[in-house]
């Protein structure tokens, strides 16, 4: 368990988190949203093991320039515990569950222009790696998210036995949705990955590749600081929004699938292979690029008519 809850709450977060885990789930977002509660527990001075409608009113309250998703993520888990919590007997208010159509997120993403890729690579390959070696890593990292379309929790996280080079394939193992999946990689990234752990003495099996002082794996946010001297060199404005790290693999997929269509590839018969290579629970995630991809991408809209209208054989 990640968090240290304190409230009132505590036995029973601790209990459904547990059974939750036992059934296989990985829960990482929802055990941050449930301290969420148990902070408002202590702040609210709430003694009784009980969430009351009001309770709920001011949990999911939106805040200032917060996300559609980040409420959408609180009415949720707060349904959750509150469903968990009338199973153990404690009499408790459950939200009804939101509309159909209102789990659609209204973010959207950036994608990256060529242009701009070719300006934020060129500023990394201009960078002395000999003067400052730290940034080589960082380097190679935005390489692999833009050439693979990996999550960057997937590519911290890589060890040297995640690896395989006579087949320049990554393994991830246990990625968001639980999903194992082999990621191949390009040549010119493996030869990059392999120069830098040659260089840098990494030949442990269960060392990371990209680690910090201490042997653990490097942080997302050291890397997204990184990232944004990176697009500031580049001359990409960032608006306090983005680009993300994660724009990346939003990217790669609106890419991959415009390259398809422009050469006359089966998108109908590529489609699922997509979206298991993204590592998707299920089609929607995928299909949302595919729309995305012609909104950016007016002339290709007649190229991918037969997907929308059913044609999904």
């Amino acid at each position: 368990m990640k968090y240290t809850y304190k409230s009132v709450f505590k036995d029973v977060i601790k209990e459904l988190i547990d059974e939750k885990h036992n059934l296989g789930f990985k829960y990482e977002t929802m055990e941050w949203k449930l301290k969420e509660i148990d902070l408002l527990a202590l702040k609210l001075n709430i003694t009784e093991i009980k969430i009351t409608k009001e309770f709920v009113t001011i949990f999911i309250k939106r805040k200032p320039n917060e996300s559609k998703i980040n409420i959408i993520n609180r009415v949720s888990t707060i349904r959750i515990l509150s469903q968990f919590l009338n199973r153990k007997g404690f009499k408790s208010y459950v939200i009804p569950s939101l509309p159909k159509g209102s789990y659609q997120s209204d973010f959207i993403p950036y994608i990256f222009s060529d242009n701009e890729l070719k300006n934020i690579f060129q500023v990394c390959n201009n960078i002395d790696f000999n003067k400052f070696p730290e940034r080589e890593k960082y380097t190679i990292i935005l390489k692999i998210l833009y050439s693979t379309g990996m999550r960057i929790g997937e590519v911290v996280k890589l060890k040297v036995k995640d690896i395989n080079f006579d087949n320049n394939t990554f393994f991830i193992e246990c990625a968001k949705n639980n999903k194992n999946r082999l990621i191949p990689i390009h040549q010119i990234i493996i030869e990059l990955i392999k120069n830098y752990i040659v260089k840098m003495k990494i030949f442990n099996q269960e060392d990371y590749i990209f680690s910090n002082k201490c042997g653990n794996h490097i942080d997302i946010s050291t890397v997204y600081e990184y990232f944004r001297r990176i697009l500031w060199k580049a001359g990409i404005h960032h608006n306090g929004k983005g680009p993300r790290l994660h724009d990346f693999r939003h990217t790669y997929c609106v890419h991959k699938l415009k390259q398809w269509v422009l050469e006359g590839k089966d998108v109908n018969a590529l489609f699922p292979y997509l979206c298991a290579y993204m590592g998707h629970a299920d089609t929607r995630c995928t299909e949302y690029y595919l729309r995305l991809t012609t909104d950016l991408y007016p002339d290709i809209i007649t190229k991918t008519e037969n997907y929308f209208n059913g044609d999904k054989k």
